[in-house]
């Protein structure tokens, strides 16, 4: 029941205050000719979440937001497409931090999908550099704390996840490839992870699969890889109202 009041709440009120306090700041800088580093300009068209999913009230586990996480409403949105996944398929995350969308994806799936997720080892070297303000996402003991700590709770839906580990840009993903119902793209920031977990992201998704992205509009690099991409290839990427996901649908 809790778990159903948070997804409501994320949904039904979190989600219309902060969509009307961004666009107001956006508004309010624009006129002041200012722009700051965590809420850049956006150019990709905005699509709300209900014409993007069916699953109206997604559950919430892990509701409290740290440093890194997304934001509740964004948390519910993932868990619907989640939810709506095709049975028997493999989500794929790119970027675990400490498991809370993880955990929340695998508990909102049907029960016959995996979920796999992907982090980087604080002691592994990177192919590119990482975005300045990173790098706490990647010093800490181990990915996943926040799924880990309810194994012994739901054995059954944490025995689905499969935590791989690694650089998201030399990992090998061929096993993968054209496979995963939906791709959550939560990487580094950096210009470069961007453009690569992109090209990653939409070699391993399925036909009819979903692809997400994190912090459009908030990480600079993030911003200017999904604008750049849109212009030059005109996939069709939607910007969720409200949030910082844009949502893509794979042909």
């Amino acid at each position: 029941m809790k778990e159903l009041f948070l997804g409501l709440y994320a949904t039904r009120v979190y989600l219309p205050f902060s969509s009307f306090s961004r666009r107001w700041r956006r508004v309010s800088r624009r006129i002041r000719g200012k722009q700051t580093g965590s809420l850049q300009a956006t150019r990709l068209p905005e699509v709300c979440w209900t014409h993007c999913v069916e699953v109206s009230v997604p559950r919430i586990w892990e509701h409290k937001k740290e440093n890194g996480n997304v934001r509740i409403s964004e948390l519910a949105i993932l868990s619907a497409f989640a939810a709506s996944c095709r049975e028997g398929s493999t989500l794929f995350e790119i970027g675990t931090f400490d498991g809370r969308t993880t955990l929340n994806l695998a508990l909102n799936a049907p029960a016959t999908c995996r979920i796999c997720t992907l982090d980087l080892p604080p002691d592994q070297a990177t192919k590119y550099p990482l975005a300045g303000g990173e790098r706490h996402m990647v010093e800490k003991s181990a990915p996943g704390s926040r799924y880990e700590q309810y194994r012994s709770r739901l054995p059954a839906a944490i025995s689905r996840i499969h935590q791989l580990l690694g650089d998201s840009a030399t990992f090998d993903y061929s096993r993968y490839n054209g496979s995963c119902s939906l791709v959550f793209v939560d990487g580094s920031h950096a210009y470069d992870y961007a453009l690569s977990d992109t090209r990653a992201a939409m070699t391993i998704g399925e036909a009819g699969g979903i692809i997400v992205w994190h912090d459009y509009g908030i990480w600079e690099g993030v911003t200017n890889a999904l604008d750049e991409l849109e212009q030059r290839e005109h996939f069709g990427f939607r910007n969720i109202r409200g949030t910082s996901l844009v949502i893509w649908t794979k042909k």
